[in-house]
């Protein structure tokens, strides 16, 4: 027979042993409950992402604007320069503009068709980001490398160092990551040997990087022959509409490799900006669909589609399908219903003359039938 305080074979079960037991039993319960809200917090989170609502977002951060005097300090995070004397030419421009220029120590590197090993790029961009001389950061140029630096790259070290980071292309996979990682302004436009390829680009260059006054109204390239025009007509609206917000975007072919990763571009209430250089118009239909089917274009506000250079079917110099469609029509029939205001055309980007966009600022766009007005409301810069 069992008695108080025993159980069955006579083990002692006390008062001592039967509060242990009830404060475990309530640890469990707790444990439980936390797990059971943690949880619900992340299915929330996850609603909230399916159903179009915003991240958080890391509070802006506006760099200085350069100044005469100001350094500049070239780095080369995807592939090296193949012109000592482009260089050099860079060089003079720069001087031109009153600024002053730092190399990082591995600048002329090569490794396959990288600017040197992972560890070596990576050394001259922290260095850069660190150096109190250096009020801005432009690549060397292109090509290929710059997302194999972010796993290791200080995201910490570049929020506490504010300054102008400014490219296209592969930097892509620089700008995007780095303004939503840190909140910082970055500039998707000319790098090294192309700030300086006609009065377009340089102009826009400099209002954007040397001012801190916001860009305001974007006015077309006024060409000196108004006919046989490069690249198809500017501002072609896909689709009529208004919408403000904050701008992203860049390189498609870089924003499909940061896809599914922590670095994917955040689109919600964004006005994306989008451009490539030598793909078919069924390459863009295949990168459109994918952000599509991931829900990324029904989050955006608006979308802006730059002049791809060299994307009319067979422009690539690559193999085309016989029925490959015009990028036009891909666009209409990809983006015409989202809803959405949509134009194509804007040159920004791989096209020669080009204006420089700040990722993370507010912009409004209004497309209608007096034509497309976009405006750059919010100042870059300090």
């Amino acid at each position: 027979m069992e008695t108080a305080g025993t159980i069955a074979g006579d083990r002692p079960f006390g008062r001592r042993n039967l509060l242990v037991a009830v404060a475990s039993a309530l640890m469990v319960g707790m444990r439980d409950k936390a797990e059971a809200d943690e949880a619900a917090e992340s299915t929330q989170a996850a609603n909230g992402r399916k159903n179009g609502a915003a991240p958080e977002e890391k509070q802006l951060i506006k760099p200085a604007h350069l100044r005469k005097g100001d350094t500049i300090g070239i780095v080369a995070p995807s592939s090296p320069m193949d012109s000592d004397t482009e260089i050099e030419f860079t060089f003079q421009w720069l001087k031109k503009l009153g600024l002053k220029y730092k190399l990082g120590k591995h600048l002329f590197d090569s490794y396959s068709d990288f600017a040197g090993p992972d560890e070596a790029r990576l050394e001259d961009f922290h260095n850069m980001w660190a150096d109190k001389e250096v009020k801005a950061i432009m690549p060397l140029r292109g090509g290929n490398g710059a997302a194999r630096l972010l796993p290791k790259l200080n995201f910490d070290l570049i929020a506490k160092n504010p300054k102008i980071i400014i490219g296209y292309s592969d930097a892509t996979g620089l700008l995007i990551p780095i303004h939503q990682k840190t909140g910082l302004v970055t500039f998707h436009g000319p790098m090294m040997g192309s700030f300086f390829e006609g009065p377009y680009t340089y102009h826009n260059y400099i209002k954007a990087l040397m001012s801190p006054r916001p860009l305001g109204l974007i006015a077309d390239n006024n060409p000196k022959e108004p006919w046989s025009p490069e690249g198809p007509p500017t501002r072609f609206i896909i689709r009529e509409g208004k919408a403000k917000g904050r701008l992203t975007g860049g390189c498609m072919t870089l924003i499909k490799q940061l896809m599914g990763t922590p670095y994917e571009m955040e689109t919600a209430g964004k006005i994306v900006f989008l451009e490539d250089l030598d793909d078919e118009p069924h390459g863009i239909d295949r990168f459109l669909t994918q952000l599509l089917l991931a829900g990324s274009l029904q989050k955006a506000a608006a979308v802006i589609i730059g002049e791809c250079t060299n994307c009319r079917p067979g422009g690539s110099g690559r193999r085309s399908f016989p029925l490959n469609f015009n990028l036009d029509r891909v666009l209409k029939e990809r983006l015409g219903n989202l809803g959405i205001p949509v134009v194509y055309g804007l040159r920004f980007g791989h096209s020669k003359q080009k204006f420089t966009i700040p990722l993370g600022v507010t912009a409004s766009l209004d497309a209608g039938p007096k034509g497309v007005v976009f405006k750059i409301e919010e100042s870059a810069t300090t």
